[in-house]
Order: structure tokens, then sequence, then C-alpha cells
């Protein structure tokens, strides 16, 4: 009775600190302003941190250790579910550690092959009030649809027999580690039966902030939290009728997943891989005013061009967040990737993938327009539209004929790697089943752990992705050289730069947000919680795995690119 009693308490403090915390996540995050026709919305002012006084960081990092104090309390004595297994009996299961070997050249025969596959995740059934946008935690049903929600996916092959590549996007705001291993056991398994060996398969995301809710954490957030640990203490099973609809679009979401990847992995066609970069940089800005225009990432532009004439598929990485359409609208939309794909096919007839780069606080800049000039059924989404124009005939002036064409090389390797997180938030959001990422009990009772998945994939040795399971903030991926002399704690970032770890003559982009979605992940010398979340309005930390996660994701996939070499 009185260890009842305890986690009750615990329960009810867990609900005070866990509400005021991620309603001020919310609240930072309001929607966006669109008041100009082509906004002179050049670099923001840096962010208070820079200036803070040491008073003032001192008042915050106390104030940080007494909050994860208390919530590692709570962490404890909130109810853990049934099926939570412990680390040491966890066996991999569904982790792909890529191809085998690792090529330098192209044998002789190899061509490129690559398919394409592209599916709406928008339910049948989609009616208002149903469906939930993953944007925040205000419980905020769709009322309609903007423009469409969907999986694209690319699979591709060089004729090496090490395996297939695949890469599935969905227009969402992040996935989680158990429905991406859920796709690919029914994938493998399919694929064996075809004779078709798959070496990686990655999962993620475009990050637009206004498409359904994929994870959960945006689904009925405060009831989960008010049930979840009644639910955990008492063994009540999972069939809840209120959670009946989102229960049902995950299944739909994640099916409609696998169909979209088995037609890509149908269409594989033999042809020529192409590549080249593109500069944004006058589009894209970082909000806090650290990042420069010069050190704003270069976009990755990938064309393939099959042999039958039939069409291919323009890629593009392309670091900066889809947030043009507020979810405020109630509406459900992909952002300005749809428009972007809209504007590809009809300038050229081939299919389009995006993958979202290391973006941390970079947003759009300068492609506002001004809605109360355009006719009135025409203003809902004109800024969103106009930048996906934008964005597309960037990619498109860059195909002039001097786009570097491919050798047939493909390679893919995978690490995977126990970590435990230091922020309690992340803890109990994962306890409460506010989200289902794939996590383990450890001999602690005070800890659990998660298993983080990062990648490497090259293409013709020119240019590769390193695919991490974090949002990553640009600095931890291109050094902390690009964002001056900033530091939280006033220590120095020491760690290598990720992008320099790639061989020499390899132009490396970030895939963030694949395979999981585990939060924010800043530098650790410039992690600094409550000092952000109040004195900067920024919320970030509480989105995050915690001070160290940037270290221990910049040392492993160090540590991968040595096994690579």
């Amino acid at each position: 009775m009185k260890k009842y009693m305890l986690r009750s308490v615990a329960v009810l403090l867990c609900l005070t600190l866990a509400f005021s915390s991620l309603t001020a996540s919310a609240a930072v995050y309001g929607p966006y302003d669109y008041d100009a026709i082509v906004v002179e919305d050049g670099q923001s002012d840096p962010v208070k941190s820079a200036s803070m006084s040491e008073l003032e960081k001192g008042f915050y990092q106390v104030l940080n250790k007494v909050a994860m104090g208390l919530l590692k309390i709570i962490y404890v004595f909130y109810p853990a579910p049934d099926d939570w297994q412990s680390l040491e009996s966890y066996d991999g299961a569904n982790f792909l550690p890529g191809r085998e070997t690792f090529a330098t050249e192209a044998a002789a025969g190899n061509r490129w092959q690559i398919g394409y596959g592209s599916r709406s995740i928008i339910p049948d059934d989609f009616a208002p009030d149903k469906y939930y946008i993953g944007r925040d935690l205000t419980n905020r049903l769709a009322q309609g649809v903007n423009d469409d929600n969907r999986v694209r996916v690319v699979a591709m092959d060089d004729g090496s027999g090490e395996g297939l590549v695949i890469f599935a996007v969905v227009d969402a705001l992040g996935v989680t580690s158990a429905d991406t291993r859920a796709v690919r056991a029914e994938v493998v398994e399919w694929a064996q039966a075809q004779g078709v060996k798959i070496a990686a398969l990655n999962l993620s995301v475009t990050h637009s902030h206004s498409a359904l809710d994929t994870q959960g954490v945006a689904t009925e957030s405060i009831y989960k939290i008010l049930t979840t640990s009644f639910k955990n203490l008492l063994g009540i099973g999972e069939n809840d009728p209120r959670l009946a609809n989102a229960e049902a679009f995950k299944q739909s979401y994640l099916a409609t997943t696998v169909a979209a990847v088995k037609d890509a992995v149908l269409d594989l066609r033999p042809g020529e891989l192409y590549y080249t970069e593109v500069d944004g940089s006058e589009y894209i800005k970082d909000k806090r005013g650290l990042i420069a225009p010069e050190d704003i990432p270069p976009i990755a532009s990938l064309k393939f061009v099959p042999d039958d004439g039939s069409e291919g598929v323009y890629m593009a990485n392309i670091s900066c967040h889809p947030t043009s359409f507020s979810a405020s609208h109630g509406l459900l939309s992909s952002d300005y990737i749809y428009y972007m794909e809209q504007r590809i096919q009809e300038k050229t007839g081939y299919n389009f993938l995006f993958i979202q780069g290391a973006s941390g606080q970079l947003s759009r800049m300068g492609l506002n327009v001004d809605e109360q000039q355009l006719p009135e059924e025409e203003r809902l989404g004109a800024s969103t539209r106009y930048s996906g124009r934008v964005f597309a005939d960037l990619i498109l002036a860059a195909d002039d004929g001097s786009m570097e064409k491919l050798e047939p090389v493909l390679n893919a390797k995978y690490t995977e790697f126990a970590f435990v997180p230091d922020n309690y938030i992340l803890a109990l959001a994962v306890k409460a089943k506010l989200v289902n990422n794939q996590v383990f009990t450890t001999d602690n009772p005070s800890e659990l752990a998660i298993m983080m998945e990062e990648g490497y994939v090259e293409l013709g040795g020119r240019v590769a992705f390193g695919i991490v399971p974090v949002e990553l903030y640009p600095e931890v991926f291109y050094g902390s050289e690009i964002i001056g002399d900033v530091s939280w704690d006033g220590t120095e970032w020491t760690l290598e730069a990720m992008v320099d770890m790639a061989p020499e003559g390899v132009d490396l982009y970030a895939m963030p947000l694949s395979n999981d979605s585990l939060g924010y992940c800043v530098l650790d010398n410039n992690f600094a919680f409550f000092g952000h979340i109040i004195g900067d309005s920024i919320a970030d930390e509480v989105l995050s795995l915690g001070g160290h996660t940037a270290s221990a994701v910049v040392t492993h996939f160090e540590e991968l690119m040595e096994a690579c070499k």
C-alpha cells in the first residue's frame, strides 16, 4: 500500500511538472506571421545566451539540477509498462547493418537501378475532428486537407549483389524506432519471398509541422499522462476507445508505408545517376542569428535518369524547416514539399523525394507573400506555394547539363548503441506512452536505455548521407565554428565536425530524424535547458535526450566512419 501511495503522489507531481513544461514548449512555438509580400527578414538577432551574465547562467544551472532531480524521482515512482524489456535481452531484431563490403570502384557490368513509390497516408475515411495534427500538445484535430500527406520512397541498387538501400520519407513531424522496425520486418519478409535482398531501409520524415500525427505525442497527450500511470499500475490493456482513431491511423500509415516501399522495389529500372550542389542560402536563415549566410548548409541535388526514357526522380537534401503552413489553420499540409513536387512534375514529369537536412533553427527567408494582395480564395497557403516553387526552381536551374555523373558504387554501413538519457521529461513521456519509441530497462531503476541507430550511405564515391535519429543542429554536423564563439557553459567544443569525417572527395550531408525521432541535438556546451527555455524562449532542450546527446552522436558516427575505412 505504501508503494502505491508513493506512486500516486509521484503521478500527481508528474502531472504538475510535465504539464507546465509541455505547455511552455507549445507556447514557444506559436503560429508564424505571414505579413509581407516578400519579407526582408534577414538574419535574426543572436540568442541572449551569447551575452547572458554568469550570474544569470548560474541561476539557471541550479534550476536545471533541481528540476531534473525532482523529475528523476518522479520517473522512478511512475509505473512502467508491463511490456518493457531489459537491455540485456535486446537481440537486435530488425536492425539492418547495411552492406557487407565497402567498395571504392564499380565492378564491370554494374549499373544503377532505382525505383520510386509514393502513396497518400491520409486515411480513406478522413473526416473533420477524427485525426490529429502532429504539431504540439493541444490535441489539434484536423478539420480538412489543404494538400496531401504522403510517403515517398526511393529504392536503389548498383548491381553488386550486396542488397538494396531504401529511403522512405513520410510527410510527418517524426517517426519512432518501433514503427521503423515494424516496417522493416514486413518488407524484409516480403523481399525474401521475392528473392530480393534488403541491405538497408531508412524511414525518415520531411518534418512538416502541419501533417498527421505519426508519433502519438500530439494525440490526447494530457489524457495519456492522466490515465497511463494507472493503466501501467493495474496492467490494463491498450484498447482505449478514446484512442481508437489514432491507433487505426497508426496501423494505416504503417501499412501504406510498407506498400509504397514494395512499389519502389518493384519499380527498379536501370539508368544514370547525377549529382550537383546548389546554393540556397538566399532563401534560408538561422532564426538565432548565429549562422552567417555563407555558412548555411548547401542543397544536395540528385537526379536519376532511366534508360527507357520513363519518368525519373529528383532527390533534394535541404536544411530548412517546412513551417510555412501553420498548424493553427487546422488543415493537413506537407508544407512546401508538396509544391516543390508539384512544380518539378509540371516542369519535367519527374518524381520527387525530399530529404530533410541539419536544420536546427534554420527556416525560410524572404519567401512570404502579402496574402492581402491576392484574391481571397488564393490567400491560404500562398507563402507555402511560393516557397515550394522557389526551391523547385533552384533544383531545376542547377540541372543545366553540368551535373556530375556518378559511378554505380553504393555503400551503406550502420551501427547501433545504447544511450541513457539524462532528460527525464523525455523519459517520462516514454513511460506515459506519449510515444512508442523502443526503450529498455537497465539494472538502475532510475535509468532507461534507448537504442540509437546511425548510418552512412555513399553514392558513387562522391556524395553521402550521415543518418542519425535526432534533429541535428547544423553546428553539430558542420562544426562549432559556424556559430562563432558561443558557449553556454564556457567550455570549448573539441570534437571533429561530422562533415569532415567523410573520405576525401566525398560531399557529406546530414539525414536527421531517420529511423527514430529522439528530439533536438545541440552541442553539449550549449545545452542550457531552463536557461534557454526561460532565458531565451527556445524550448529545444525540453525535446532532447539530454546534455550529452551531441557528443554521443558525433563519437559513434566517427567510430562508424573508421569502420567504413
